[in-house]
């Protein structure tokens, strides 16, 4: 069996779907005088190619997850085209006469380096962010192909080194049942995104594409914990009954979600929601919520480089009363510290 870190529960059972991208090799040689403007063309192709991509996804990961989860890929593209990256690019092309790919990779690699040596865990982790944008950078550079998920037709689960947020975001949720990463922790993006989804995944196991072949039938546990790789019928069995059970504990709660809730001395609560996005309201709602009981808005402080900007915030807080209609919304400001740096 294999275990990770647990980002998103739930059991799923399917075929591996094994992902496996073009490698990308980077050219290190230096190039002469007159290939300079060449490389430095390449480079602005390549990233307004990638620009473009990130904007496909960005509408589609509004559409999906709502505007907080839309301005993740805000930041990506804002990265992509920040006027102090492209100069370090062009510096090394023209400077030091390195191919566009190598001088993109060396200055995102050093973005993404120095965010790994941070102590703060959460920042850590938007390391995997900053080598997202430069994959697609540097695949649109090399003119490699980019695995489309949104294509995939048969009901799978993913079994990848690392999925990407942008990669995430383009998900068939009508095939893909869950997913099981290399690499990843429960705070990443891609981790946050998958709850949302309520699609199983497991992240973080360090070895799932060294021990999973393309096409081998998973059990994807969840809730445990556990990869099963070609388990036996007894097994399958088992779980088939656990996954059946915990879909019956969820049917019967449905069953009283809309009832009030009155203490054995007969007062009348609310119960209210604990969100973090307006995609959360959806869920809330469907579980009877009777509103939100807290808005924890410090998820539209993170995941970028800078406040958010008034009318920002106006948009996020706009949208989440609006989903709840006459409901009450509580929102809180800001809780920052701790496990939850901001980076500005």
């Amino acid at each position: 069996m294999i275990s990770g870190i647990l980002a998103s529960p739930g059991i799923a059972f399917g075929k591996a779907l094994l992902l496996k991208e073009d490698e990308i090799v980077i050219d290190r040689k230096k190039i002469s005088a007159d290939k300079v403007d060449q490389e430095v063309e390449r480079f602005l192709s390549g990233r307004a190619k990638a620009s473009a991509q990130l904007e496909a996804i960005k509408t589609k990961a509004g559409e999906t997850f709502g505007e907080e989860k839309e301005a993740i890929f805000e930041g990506h593209i804002m990265l992509l085209e920040d006027e102090e990256l492209e100069q370090e690019i062009i510096a090394l092309i023209k400077d030091k006469h390195m191919t566009a790919d190598a001088a993109a990779h060396e200055v995102i690699e050093g973005q993404a380096t120095a965010l790994e040596e941070l102590d703060d865990e959460y920042l850590k982790e938007r390391a995997a962010d900053v080598r997202d944008i430069g994959k697609r950078l540097l695949r649109n550079i090399l003119g490699l192909a980019i695995i489309d998920l949104s294509a995939i037709q048969e009901e799978v689960i993913l079994v990848a080194a690392d999925l990407t947020p942008s990669e995430t975001a383009q998900l068939n949720l009508q095939k893909v049942l869950g997913f099981i990463t290399d690499a990843g922790g429960r705070t990443s993006h891609t981790s946050i995104m998958a709850r949302s989804l309520e699609l199983p995944a497991i992240v973080g196991t360090g070895s799932v594409t060294a021990q999973v072949k393309n096409g081998d039938y998973l059990i994807l546990d969840a809730v445990n914990n556990q990869v099963y790789v070609n388990p036996t019928n007894d097994v399958i069995e088992q779980l088939r009954a656990v996954q059946e059970q915990v879909a019956t504990e969820k049917a019967e709660l449905a069953k009283l979600k809309d009832l009030p809730a009155i203490t054995l001395d007969g007062h009348q609560v609310e119960v209210c929601a604990n969100i973090g996005t307006v995609r959360d309201v959806e869920g809330a709602e469907r579980n009877g919520a009777e509103g939100v009981g807290l808005y924890r808005t410090e998820f539209l402080f993170m995941d970028r480089d800078a406040l958010p900007t008034e009318e920002e915030q106006f948009a996020a807080y706009k949208a989440v009363a609006e989903a709840c209609g006459s409901q009450a919304v509580i929102v809180r400001t800001m809780d920052i510290g701790g496990d939850k740096e901001l980076p500005y």
